[in-house]
C-alpha cells in the first residue's frame, strides 16, 4: 500500500483525476482510494491548512505511474 498525496487542487480537478483513472479501467476500493480534504483554518494553532488529497494505491507500480503522470 503506497499512499501519495496531492496537495492543492479542489474538489471538482480531483473528481476530473478520478474520472481519468477509471476510464483507464482501474477500480476504486480494488486498485485505489482516495480521500479530498478541503482546506481549512486552525483556530487553535492560528494556522491555515491547504487542501490536499490523500491517493492509497494498491500496486507499486500503479503509484509509479500516477507518480509520473500527475504530479
Amino acid at each position: 500500500m503506497i499512499v501519495i498525496i496531492v496537495p492543492n487542487l479542489d474538489s471538482n480537478e480531483i473528481s476530473q483525476l478520478v474520472r481519468e483513472l477509471k476510464s483507464q479501467g482501474y477500480v476504486v476500493g480494488k486498485d485505489f482510494d482516495f480521500a479530498y480534504s478541503p482546506g481549512k483554518y486552525d483556530y487553535d494553532t492560528r494556522e491555515n491548512i491547504p487542501r490536499q488529497t490523500k491517493f492509497t494505491f494498491y500496486n507499486e507500480a500503479m503509484s509509479s505511474y500516477f507518480s509520473l503522470k500527475y504530479l
